[in-house]
């Protein structure tokens, strides 16, 4: 790993802290039997994370994959962001269709999600 992507990693999330805003994260609960029969659940969680609203440039839509309604959000890298959490963006909540994390060795410098009604 090169030695420099841990204080890019600094960089981006004191940016955020600086900048960015608040969003309630909720993720959904989980239910799973073992291999051995036995029932687990773990509980919906609901968190804050750091992130910044931003709106994809025309090219990027293309109708299928992106739509011109999707919104990304730059969250910070010290929470993590799951494919279907919901985040609570100017009072709608919407779905997380793509984490997207910015990894370009074994650590993640930021996470740009793709997010839907």
């Amino acid at each position: 790993m090169a030695k420099f992507y841990p204080r890019m990693q600094k960089t981006a999330e004191r940016l955020l802290k600086k900048y960015g805003a608040e969003f309630t994260v909720k993720r959904k609960g989980k239910y799973w039997v073992d291999d051995e029969g036995r029932e687990h659940s773990e509980p919906e969680k609901q968190f804050n994370a750091i992130g910044v609203k931003v709106r994809y440039n025309p090219n990027e839509i293309d109708g299928s994959l992106v739509l011109s309604t999707d919104i990304k959000v730059v969250f910070s890298p010290d929470t993590q962001i799951d494919k279907g959490d919901l985040v609570l963006v100017d009072e709608v909540w919407l779905r997380v269709i793509e984490p997207n994390p910015i990894k370009p060795a074994d650590i993640v410098l930021c996470y740009q999600s793709q997010l839907r009604a």
